[in-house]
């Protein structure tokens, strides 16, 4: 229901308005009855006579209206737009950041521009119209645009004109807070139009700073990054300077003319420096021998860089890649973690730190670094921390709690110096324990992986991080999860972390790292590899004799179920044909004869393939001799066998084999179907281990008919599988092309959301 609107339902005393447009007083006037005093009015050049009209209680509340982009790019809740600013009505996905639309009815053309532009809002659900207000003659409609998503924090504010840059410094200096403005503050107070203000605050002043931008409407730009990069006054998810600098920076901040703090002249050239290089690259202008530089920068760096710099009595080079030895030199240059993280934004710093053709396969073991935060030690513990990551077959190398120095380098230089919660409710804190690691069988990230984590080399490592995630969450609830660890995301990136935080383990570390790979390295011609798992590699060797053979080899964690594998191997061999007799054994290595395989290609996972009836039936029969031998494999599973040449079944994965200690259960209760009872302290494989997930999607039967049934039923069986599965199949396809259909439409509709929405803001521009 739309009617009639007040002012004192629309307005509380805090609210800010901006009047884009304004001819008069009147609205001012009216919300000022109703306690909102919080105005701005931008005039129109056509109406500049206003200004000159406006009464001594309203006096600063006005200004001129420079560009029609401060209709969009402002702090406000409640924003009255007049003829012609109404016409920004069609951009209305531009205006998320304020809570009510205003717009005056001025005439019945203004009357039909809005609701023809609303109409399409509304469709989407975008736009809610409470009614029509009045302010004097003046008819207003009303909208809400709380049903619209809000923007996440950001650096961005923006100033009142009412404050202006003069009234902004003097509160800060007031409320005591600790900033510097970082760069073009020659001319201060005075801000060229277009120019905004960067400033650099304090961590423990960002909150006053944030509600002291927020008390009135504004157009004025500011940029806030605080001192250790906190959420929403941040670059790119990091500080903006590595926080060490940022507090050198603050801590040696100077007075000046305009009464602002500025950085030290020293700081403020490295800083400006840092600037152009990290943040801007090419679009600083600088020259490049690796990138092309922007022929038209904001600003020219090249010149104002030599001019701080001979106001020291330094020269000063003119290119990134000079620029950067400088910064380098000067202890100004960032540590690759962020360099890293730069490249996103910075194409010179792909090109100068991080080429694309230096970049190799992982060497197996793969080393990773986890940094375990505050809260997630205090709460979950060492061992419990470790025996997490371990569940995933990591071979923990190093556990080292953080302290002292090494403790402040990690916090200020590894993660860009960022330890704020995040999209967490809470902040994990800071780093306070490093676990070294060693994974023998990296899992490649898929491609929604890699679209998210682009250097990522081992899809475990992002499992490890989400496992203990969970485990804090299942702890503590989701209103108080905290990001308990940080990780390196190859190994590049875990030699220049070790280096930052623990430098005296790196040849420590880098030695174990090369015995382990000596060690697990095939030394004899490989063929061919069949697998890469946590514990160990199964690849096509040349044998001694130069025909092919099987090798398995192990890493150190996995020697147990090597010594489990072989035992078992040779304590069947003789009795039961399906298992390959072994060749050759060595210190973590094992050899048996090489089939081909007619089941090669059996998915991991059911994929509507189910094995022949005929092969399904003389696996169980493997299985019962196995049983009959009092042993029990535990992980069997269809992908287990082999179907060689001939027909013959061979049986193969003995690491979790279990040798009962006394009288075996019946068939049907295996821990191979049933998976083991909960007292039992034996290795087991990872993952689900009952029959419905590893037997029947690949024989299509149940485990009673599987074992039991005569042939027929079993054929009746499969084929009421097949049926059901096909029917799901097709139900999944049904969805699948729904879904694409979807895509397809969605797709379409934000192709012509966006010309829609770039029509519409050009039909927003006018000359103010």
């Amino acid at each position: 229901m739309v009617g009639p609107v007040t002012l004192e339902g629309l307005a509380k005393p805090t609210s800010r308005v901006l009047d884009v447009g304004a001819r008069d007083a009147g609205v001012a006037d009216a919300f000022a009855r109703v306690g909102a005093h919080h105005y701005l009015g931008l005039v129109l050049a056509s109406d500049q006579d206003v200004l000159d009209r406006v009464p001594d209680h309203l006096q600063g509340r006005f200004h001129p209206m420079i560009s029609p982009d401060q209709i969009f790019r402002n702090d406000t809740d409640l924003l009255v737009l007049r003829a012609p600013a109404i016409r920004a009505v069609w951009a209305i996905r531009d205006l998320t950041h304020t809570h009510h639309i205003v717009l005056e009815r001025a005439s019945a053309t203004a009357w039909l521009q809005i609701h023809g532009a609303l109409a399409i809002s509304r469709l989407t659900g975008r736009i809610d119209h409470l009614g029509t207000t009045t302010c004097g003659p003046q008819r207003f409609e009303v909208f809400k645009t709380s049903s619209l998503k809000r923007p996440r924090p950001r650096p961005r504010h923006y100033l009142s004109e009412t404050v202006g840059v003069s009234g902004l410094i003097r509160r800060l200096e007031q409320d005591g807070l600790d900033y510097v403005v970082l760069r073009w503050f020659d001319d201060l107070p005075h801000l060229d139009s277009g120019e905004d203000l960067d400033i650099l605050v304090a961590d423990r002043d960002l909150t006053r700073l944030h509600e002291i931008l927020a008390e009135e409407p504004g157009t004025i730009p500011v940029d806030v990054y605080s001192e250790s990069g906190l959420e929403g006054a941040d670059f790119l998810g990091m500080a903006y300077y590595p926080p060490h600098l940022a507090a050198q920076m603050l801590a040696r901040a100077e007075e000046h003319r305009s009464g602002a703090r500025v950085p030290s002249p020293e700081d403020h050239l490295h800083s400006l420096a840092y600037h152009a290089v990290y943040h801007k690259g090419a679009a600083s202008g600088l020259a490049s021998d690796l990138v092309e530089p922007e022929k038209r920068p904001d600003h020219d760096y090249a010149q104002v860089l030599t001019r701080v710099a001979h106001s020291l009595g330094r020269s000063w080079p003119t290119s990134l890649e000079g620029v950067d030895e400088e910064l380098t030199a000067q202890g100004w240059r960032p540590p690759l973690d962020t360099l890293r993280r730069l490249t996103d934004a910075n194409a010179w710093v792909q090109h100068r730190f991080f080429p694309q053709n230096d970049e190799a396969p992982p060497e197996l073991p793969e080393p990773t670094i986890f940094f375990i935060r505050e809260r997630a030690l205090s709460a979950l513990g060492r061992e419990e921390t470790v025996r997490v990551i371990e569940s995933l077959e990591f071979e923990i190398l190093l556990v080292r709690e953080l302290s002292g120095q090494a403790g402040s380098r990690t916090t200020e230089l590894v993660r860009g110096g960022n330890w704020g919660r995040g999209p967490f409710p809470v902040s994990g804190g800071d780093p306070v324990m490093v676990v070294v690691a060693a994974h023998y069988g990296p899992r490649p990230p898929n491609r929604e992986l890699l679209a998210r984590y682009p250097r990522l080399t081992n899809g475990d490592v992002l499992h490890a991080k989400v496992l203990m995630r969970e485990l804090v969450e299942s702890r503590f609830g989701t209103e108080h999860a905290f990001n308990p660890v940080h990780s390196s995301d190859d190994e590049f990136e875990t030699w220049e972390y070790l280096k930052t935080s623990l430098p005296d383990e790196v040849e420590a570390i880098r030695g174990a790292v090369r015995s382990r790979r000596d060690d697990y390295r095939t030394t004899v011609p490989v063929l061919a590899v069949l697998s890469r798992g946590r514990r160990a590699k199964v690849e096509v060797v040349e044998g001694s004799d130069g025909h092919p053979v099987v090798r398995k080899t192990f890493a150190p964690h996995g020697q147990r179920h090597m010594a489990r594998e072989v035992e078992t191997m040779r304590a069947l061999a003789s009795r039961v044909s399906a298992v390959p007799e072994l060749l050759r054994t060595g210190p973590n290595w094992f050899e048996t004869e090489f089939f081909t395989n007619d089941l090669a290609g059996l998915p991991d996972r059911p994929s509507g393939r189910l094995v022949p009836l005929s092969v399904a039936r003389s696996m169980v029969e493997v299985l019962r001799q196995v049983h009959a031998q009092g042993f029990d494999l535990i992980d069997a599973k269809p992908q287990n066998f082999l179907l060689a040449p001939g027909g013959q079944l061979r049986l193969v994965d003995f690491e979790f084999s279990h040798r009962y200690p006394g009288e075996a259960p019946p068939l049907d209760e295996i821990y191979s179907f049933t998976g083991p009872p909960k007292d039992f302290d034996g290795d087991l494989p990872y993952g689900e281990l009952s029959y419905e997930s590893r037997w029947e999607p690949f024989t299509g039967l149940s485990r009673q008919s599987l074992l039991y049934d005569p042939v027929w039923r079993q054929h009746l069986h499969r084929s009421i599988f097949r049926a059901v599965r096909l029917s799901g199949a097709l139900a999944s396809f049904a969805r699948s092309c729904l879904r694409q259909g979807r895509g397809r439409f969605s797709s379409g509709r934000a192709h012509a959301g966006a010309a829609y929405r770039q029509w519409a803001r050009q039909r927003a521009r006018f000359s103010p």
